[in-house]
């Protein structure tokens, strides 16, 4: 992977060792302890619209001590991809696939709509299934895909590089180990979506260091939750009417 991507010029403290260990360790732990959501386990959530408010501000402030302990230590901000993206054949070509492979499981999922309602019931706890808990679900779309970048690409990524030997190799590592714990922490989406949070992890990694950028990631991730979002009212809507008539 040829990049100008270079980590080595970083320092790291025992903040930002404490917080690896948290979100590289402890809460995909507590993700996979508490297992995929299930009717037994929806009863212990808040309702949907305190839900969306609460995890995207917790999502801002694991952003925020992101960007507190880079302003505090002096890191460069390119690093973090705070920076206009640079834009090659990889980065085109890596944010296409991950368009038309989202779009493909959209109309797939909505096709087997009727098969898989049961999959699609299991996910009403925290997935919109109106307009109105949509209205709600926005700022949590934003929050996620502003918020996990930060933390999953733009901290993690640099963090591990920056104890990896340099080598090629490094690079894969440093995509598949961030990739593969975001895709954990979302465990109580079922292990099916899991395996596709993964997928689009790992480009969401090579679009990250290839462009330089948060930029890139940030938008699409922010696009792929508001469109989720709909899919899932759209789903829920034909549900109800197939089961009314």
């Amino acid at each position: 992977m040829h990049t100008n991507f270079d980590s080595k010029v970083l320092e790291f403290n025992w903040f930002d060792h404490i917080f690896f260990i948290l979100v590289g360790l402890i809460l995909p732990a507590m993700s996979l302890i508490s297992g995929s959501m299930d009717d037994d386990k929806s009863y212990q959530l808040p309702p949907k619209k305190h839900l969306y408010y609460t995890n995207g501000l917790v999502l801002f402030i694991g952003a925020l001590l992101v960007l507190s302990s880079w302003n505090i230590g002096n890191k460069p901000w390119d690093i973090l991809g705070i920076i206009t993206p640079r834009f090659d054949q990889t980065v085109i070509w890596s944010t296409f696939i991950l368009i038309i492979l989202y779009l493909a499981d959209s109309y797939l999922s909505l096709r087997s709509l009727k098969d898989d309602s049961e999959e699609f019931q299991s996910m009403s706890h925290i997935v919109p299934v109106n307009w109105k808990e949509y209205r709600h679900f926005i700022f949590l779309a934003f929050a996620a895909g502003i918020s996990e970048e930060i933390i999953y690409r733009g901290f993690l990524i640099p963090y591990l590089l920056h104890y990896l030997p340099s080598s090629d190799y490094a690079y894969w590592i440093a995509i598949v180990i961030p990739g593969l714990i975001f895709a954990v922490s979302h465990f109580y989406q079922g292990v099916q979506n899991v395996a596709k949070i993964f997928a689009i992890s790992i480009l969401f990694g090579i679009i990250f260091i290839q462009s330089g950028s948060l930029i890139i990631v940030m938008i699409i991730h922010v696009v792929i939750d508001l469109l989720s979002g709909i899919l899932g009212v759209i789903a829920f809507n034909r549900l109800q009417k197939q089961n009314e008539s």
